[in-house]
């Protein structure tokens, strides 16, 4: 979970609530707002089809932070050994 007085706008944050976990599902954003009316949500962007340097101009959600990680997720992929060998 992040730390509320640290967080820093436009820091990469990865949602996953606890009923994401059991299917290891996960959301990447970014913190666009820091709200000063809640001292236990940000406001995230988590959808700008790719384009994450203009993330200010993109909705965002009200998100708990007791949900959001710091960095980004990714999931990891096998690779055949066909195509290791190629």
């Amino acid at each position: 979970m992040i730390n509320l007085a640290t967080i820093k706008i436009g820091e990469k944050v990865y949602y996953q609530p606890d009923y994401y976990k059991a299917d290891d599902k996960f959301e990447n954003g970014i913190i666009k707002e820091i709200p000063e009316h809640t001292t236990t949500s940000v406001r995230v962007v988590y959808k700008c089809g790719g384009d994450w340097k203009n993330y200010k101009d993109y909705n965002s959600a009200l998100t708990s932070v007791d949900d959001l990680y710091y960095g980004w997720k990714h999931k990891e992929i096998e690779i055949s050994d066909d195509y290791l060998n190629d």
